[in-house]
């Protein structure tokens, strides 16, 4: 009988799982016949990550340059304080020379000389991280027209506004730009992008940098400022996704997003200041903050997505304003809240605001992180404001029993009121140690120390 190989696969799809993998992996295959061995040879993708010599990877480059193999991504990294060795600058010109198109450039203590990468016209991406670039002088006479680039990258690169223009001028037609926690530079400016169409910007604490925008084509924008009111918005009215985090909303702000017709989609993390959302044209909306968000309603949300922390105390009209912002969608699959502390809520006071109805939800992921478990109206106010399908609480065992037995009064109110009738046929699970959900029988006398240990982290289910 014959023994088995590798080769018992098709040729062709031998060469189609090499393409797939990364090129360590497909280094690692080559030993199982001549046939992974010579297709390894020729993979596309080199990744030389790390490298601790340079005598394998020089061999290695040397045969791609002699035997002309085209490469399609070039990925150099180092460590932050690399020994850097000489053949770096050959090894980028030799992927050059192969019609490379994807450049990933990781090398700190090494001047890279991105004009000439630039010259290239097979080059479509390319993204440098915790690198110095060669200053412009160096090149003033032979700044290229790089108009194959689309999408350019740069993280942690040390760089002056003179530098950044330059790169964005002779890369007129970049679709995707992201600059990230770049320094050197108080102002970033983005004009005369004529295909630009997503935008991801980072800036540093200190100082904070202005940051620029004028792009008619542009459609997708993310900007992480730092509590930064330094964000000049103009001419964006195709604007369709904007993601904002760690910065100062402004009354400009909020024009931006009830002015940009093509908005469909916001997303708000940890802004300060009052929040104050127009959707007359948005259909999702994920906010992520201290404070619940005032919401515009001009039409209903297909998607709605809150993760509230809430680190003050409460009262009913926090509960109220939470049921009224979670009527405005007819779809909210899940919510997150966060508590630090509790307090006894005026159940009297909710009901001075029926005016909304309740908002029926999928799931509601309540953290409750105070030390005292005494705590009953809480959940009232809690399910009075949304009324979900799931109610997963994650809190203290001391907490679980109070919840435990409000709930159990409540299913004893369920025959005497219309409004707790919602309690019947409530069921509670707790999730015990070995990650399977147990269900615990809603009545008097169940909650020993049998059913609730003392353990800090404790999670039950409500379904109902």
């Amino acid at each position: 009988m014959k023994k088995a190989t590798a080769d018992i696969l098709p040729e062709c799809l031998i060469e189609k799982i090499v393409s797939y993998l990364s090129f360590k992996d497909a280094a690692k295959m080559s030993i199982l016949s001549k046939t992974w061995l010579r297709l390894w040879l020729i993979h596309p993708n080199i990744e030389f990550k790390y490298p601790r010599g340079n005598s394998v990877a020089d061999t290695i480059m040397n045969r791609y340059r002699d035997e002309k193999i085209p490469i399609d991504k070039f990925e150099l990294s180092y460590s932050y304080n690399p020994e850097v060795p000489h053949p770096t600058d050959k090894w980028l010109f030799i992927a050059l020379e192969n019609d490379v198109k994807c450049i990933f450039y990781r090398v700190p203590n090494f001047a890279l000389s991105i004009f000439i990468i630039l010259e290239a016209k097979s080059l479509r991406e390319l993204v440098v991280e915790c690198s110095k670039l060669m200053p412009v002088i160096l090149f003033s006479s032979r700044i290229p027209n790089c108009t194959s680039l689309r999408k350019l990258s740069l993280t942690s690169v040390k760089l002056d506004e003179y530098l950044l223009q330059t790169l964005l001028k002779c890369c007129p037609l970049i679709v995707n730009f992201i600059f990230e926690y770049c320094i050197g530079l108080e102002e970033i400016e983005l004009l005369n992008l004529r295909k630009i169409k997503s935008v991801t910007i980072k800036t540093r604490t200190e100082p904070k940098q202005v940051v620029k925008i004028r792009a008619p084509t542009l459609e997708h924008l993310s900007y992480h400022g730092y509590l930064s009111e330094n964000l000049d918005i103009i001419e964006c009215e195709n604007l369709k996704s904007l993601d904002i985090s760690y910065m100062e909303m402004s009354g400009f702000q909020q024009k931006l997003i009830s002015k940009s017709q093509l908005l469909k989609d916001l997303k708000i993390q940890y802004c300060k200041g009052e929040v104050e959302i127009d959707s007359s044209n948005l259909e999702s909306i994920e906010y992520m903050g201290y404070e619940i968000p005032k919401l515009k309603i001009a039409r209903q949300l297909k998607h709605l997505k809150i993760n509230h922390y809430c680190s003050g105390s409460l009262k009913a009209a926090w509960f109220y304003n939470l049921r009224k912002f979670l009527s405005n969608s007819t779809s909210c699959p899940q919510v997150s809240l966060w508590f630090s502390q509790c307090n006894e809520i005026n159940l009297t006071d909710l009901q001075l605001h029926y005016g909304v109805a309740t908002t029926k939800l999928d799931v509601l992921n309540v953290s409750c992180r105070w030390t005292n478990g005494e705590c009953p109206t809480f959940l009232d106010a809690l399910l009075w404001s949304c009324h979900p399908r799931r109610l997963n609480i994650q809190s203290t065992s001391a907490t679980f029993k109070c919840f435990i037995k409000r709930l159990i009064y409540l299913k004893n109110l369920s025959q005497y009121s219309p409004w707790h009738n919602q309690f019947k046929e409530a069921q509670v699970y707790i999730l015990d140690d070995d990650k399977s959900w147990r269900p615990v029988e809603l009545k008097i006398g169940e909650l020993s120390t049998r059913i609730v240990s003392e353990k800090m982290d404790y999670f039950f289910l409500l379904d109902w």
